[in-house]
C-alpha cells in the first residue's frame, strides 16, 4: 500500500517560461488556488481520470501554475496509463512532463540497458532543472533500486508538502516507524487539510497501531474525493477502499476488508496491492480457493512481486526443514 501512494506524488517549483496553448477551448477557465488544491488533492487520492479532466479543463494562471499542471496531467496519464500521450512528452518544455516520459520508460521497457539510460536521463533532468516535479519522480526511482539513504537526501532538497510526505512513505517502508512519526510532526501546521498530509497521517497509524484513526481518514477523503462527480461518496478510489481494508485487516475485521476490495478489484483487476489483500483476507477467512484464484492471477501479473517470490519458496523451505529432520 505504502508503494501505491508513494508512486503518484507531484508536485513543480521552478517558474518555467512555457508558451501559453493557441485555441483553448470554450470550456477552459483560469485556475484558482482552490481549484489547483483541489486537482492536487484528488490525484493525491488515487482519482487519476478526474484530475486529468480537471488538468484539461481549468486554464493556470501563470507560469508557475501551468508548469505544476502540465507535470500532473503527465502523472495522470503515468498512473491510468496512457503510455502514448506519454511518449509525446519526450520533448516537452515541462521538465516535469520529460521526466514522466522517461518514468514511462523506466516502468514499460522490459531491457535493463534501456531502462538504465531512461535513469541517467532522469537523474540529469532533476539535476539540471531543478524542478521539483521531475526530482520528485527520479527520488522514487532511487527508493524503488534500494537507495534509501540517497532517495532520502533527496527528499530534503526540496521541503515541499508533497516530498514531504514522500519522505514519510519511504521511511515507513524503511520501518523507520520513529523517523516517519518525526516527518510528520514537520508537515504539521502546512496545510493540514491536504490530501498529501492526510495520506502520510493514515499511513503512519497503519504504522504505529491506531487503524482506526487510519479508517477514518481514508472514509473521509472518499467521501470528500470521489471517483467520479456526483458518484457514490461511500466508495473512494482503488487507492483509499485498499488503504480503509489494511485498516479493517489491522482491525481484525477480515469481512469487512474482503468487502472493501472486492468494491474496486473490479475496476484493477491487476493491481498488485488489490491481489495481495485480497490473498490476506481469503487466507484469514479460510477461503481456500478464493486463495488461489487471486495468487494465481497476481502471479500471472506480477511475477516477481515479493509476495509470489516467497509463496514459491515455502515449499523448498519445509522440504528442507523435512529433510534435516532425517538427517
Amino acid at each position: 500500500h505504502y508503494t501505491n501512494i508513494l508512486a503518484h506524488p507531484n508536485s513543480s517549483h521552478v517558474t518555467h517560461s512555457l508558451a501559453t496553448p493557441k485555441g483553448k477551448v470554450a470550456s477552459q477557465k483560469i485556475m484558482s488556488d482552490e481549484e489547483l488544491q483541489e486537482l492536487k488533492d484528488n490525484f493525491y487520492c488515487g482519482n487519476f481520470q478526474k484530475a486529468l479532466a480537471l488538468c484539461e479543463s481549468l486554464s493556470p494562471a501563470d507560469d508557475l501554475a501551468q508548469n505544476e499542471v502540465k507535470a500532473l496531467l503527465a502523472r495522470c496519464c503515468l498512473a491510468i496509463p496512457l503510455f502514448d500521450r506519454l511518449k509525446a512528452m519526450q520533448n516537452s518544455q515541462c521538465p516535469g512532463q520529460q521526466a514522466a516520459a522517461c518514468m514511462a520508460f523506466i516502468l514499460k521497457s522490459q531491457k535493463e540497458e534501456q531502462r538504465a539510460v531512461a535513469k541517467e536521463k532522469l537523474s540529469k533532468l532533476a539535476a539540471e532543472t531543478h524542478d521539483v516535479g521531475a526530482a520528485m519522480l527520479h527520488t522514487i526511482v532511487l527508493a524503488m533500486d534500494g537507495s534509501w539513504n540517497e532517495a532520502l537526501q533527496e527528499t530534503k532538497t526540496y521541503p515541499t508538502l508533497e516530498m514531504q510526505a514522500l519522505c514519510v512513505f519511504m521511511c515507513l517502508s524503511c520501518h523507520q516507524y520513529n523517523m516517519a512519526e518525526r516527518k510528520l510532526a514537520e508537515m504539521a501546521g502546512n496545510n493540514d487539510d491536504s490530501a498529501a498530509y492526510r495520506l502520510a497521517m493514515a499511513a503512519v497509524k497503519l504504522a504505529t497501531g491506531d487503524p482506526e484513526e487510519a479508517y477514518l481518514t481514508y472514509c473521509d477523503l472518499s467521501t470528500q474525493f470521489p471517483p467520479d462527480q456526483g458518484g457514490d461518496s461511500e466508495t473512494g478510489s482503488v487507492l483509499l477502499e485498499t488503504g480503509k481494508a489494511l485498516a479493517n485487516m489491522q482491525r481484525g475485521m477480515f469481512t469487512e476488508a474482503l468487502e472493501d476490495l472486492l468494491k474496486v478489484a473490479p475496476l484493477a483487476p491487476n493491481d498488485p496491492d488489490v491481489l495481495v489483500n485480497l490473498c490476506c483476507c481469503t487466507t484469514n477467512l479460510g477461503k481456500k480457493e478464493e486463495f488461489n484464484q487471486y495468487l494465481a492471477k497476481l502471479e500471472q501479473t506480477n511475477p516477481t512481486h515479493p509476495f509470489v517470490v516467497k509463496s514459491k519458496s515455502l515449499p523448498d523451505v519445509f522440504a528442507r526443514f523435512a529433510a534435516s529432520l532425517t538427517a
